[in-house]
């Protein structure tokens, strides 16, 4: 189970790249479309079909990476007034209903989808780009989904979900303390 959480790190770095990847070819193409349609005049037929597969990818990976990190779409109501083992065992169900739905209707139904459309070689209309590799964004997610899932399962404490204004409060002490430090270093270098 500590090669799983091993892999977290590496696995969480290539998903973040990707995105990254994924969001500047969406952003390029919007920026292509726009130049060619009102600069050139002649708009660019490519690239309604290449942003729209970009933000399919974008969509489902994004899915996977926040399911890692418990910034998922979730209620909080319920899970805010449970305390130590009865969260944990909330947070176990949780995982395990998500774990069930990746496997069969993500990993299971998607792996069918990219097969059927490799076996009928189902073409997009533009980029004539074989759909199947389209639709591998499925069950690549769902892969990852399960792999967050597993982990989750095995050690629910470790994943702690995201409070933005917690973090936003210590990004500003940091601030705080760096800015303190260098106006200390700045008052010994003048009495020097």
């Amino acid at each position: 189970m500590n090669t799983l959480f091993n892999l977290k790190r590496p696995v969480d770095r290539l998903l973040e790249t990707a995105l990254v990847a994924l969001f500047f070819v969406l952003f390029a193409c919007v920026i292509i479309q726009v130049f060619t349609r009102y600069v050139l005049n002649d708009p660019a037929i490519f690239t309604e079909e290449a942003s729209r597969f970009a933000i399919i990818w974008l969509s489902l990976l994004g899915t996977a990476y926040a399911c890692g990190r418990l910034e998922h779409m979730a209620y909080t109501m319920f899970p805010e007034k449970l305390k130590d083992g009865k969260l944990l065992a909330h947070m176990r169900s949780v995982a395990a209903i998500v774990l069930m739905f990746a496997v069969t209707v993500m990993v299971y139904g998607g792996g069918r989808l990219v097969q059927r459309a490799f076996q009928f070689e189902q073409l997009s209309a533009t980029l004539a780009l074989p759909m199947g590799y389209v639709y591998l964004c499925i069950p690549i997610s769902g892969v990852l989904i399960v792999f967050y899932q597993i982990l989750i399962l095995a050690k629910p404490a470790y994943f702690k979900p995201a409070d933005e204004v917690e973090q936003a409060l210590e990004h500003i002490a940091e601030e705080e303390r760096k800015l303190a430090a260098e106006a200390a270093a700045n008052s010994k270098g003048e009495g020097n």
